[in-house]
This record gives C-alpha cells, sequence and structure tokens, in this order.
C-alpha cells in the first residue's frame, strides 16, 4: 500500500488516539440530556394526547352506562 492509499488515521501517533478534549465532551454532555429530555417529553405528551383523544372521541359519545 502506498503512503498516498493510507488514512489521515495512520499518520497520528497511538497516543494522540486515546486523548479527550475536555471541552468537546463538556458541550457534549451539557447537550445530550437536553435530547433525551425533549424525545422523552415529546413522547408522553404524545400519550397524553392520545388518551385525551380517546376520551373524547370514544367514551363521551358512548354517555352513561349502566
Amino acid at each position: 500500500m502506498s503512503t498516498t492509499e493510507q488514512s489521515s488515521f495512520d499518520h497520528r501517533p497511538p497516543e494522540d488516539s486515546d486523548q479527550i478534549n475536555e471541552a468537546a465532551l463538556a458541550e457534549v454532555m451539557r447537550v445530550t440530556p437536553l435530547g433525551a429530555a425533549v424525545v422523552a417529553g415529546t413522547a408522553i405528551a404524545l400519550m397524553v394526547l392520545g388518551f385525551i383523544a380517546v376520551y373524547l372521541l370514544v367514551f363521551l359519545p358512548r354517555g352513561s352506562v349502566g
């Protein structure tokens, strides 16, 4: 394999491949929980809207039973 066919990872020393950029890690850890909360909140909101739709469209038109 010629040197022009090697990837850019081959030119990096092995000790640099395990380094973690603390600023980038802090930014990811600040944003990631927010995204998970948005996804969970959206799922809960859709379930509540579905329950309200079933209640309004199925139970109320039926009236009291008994």
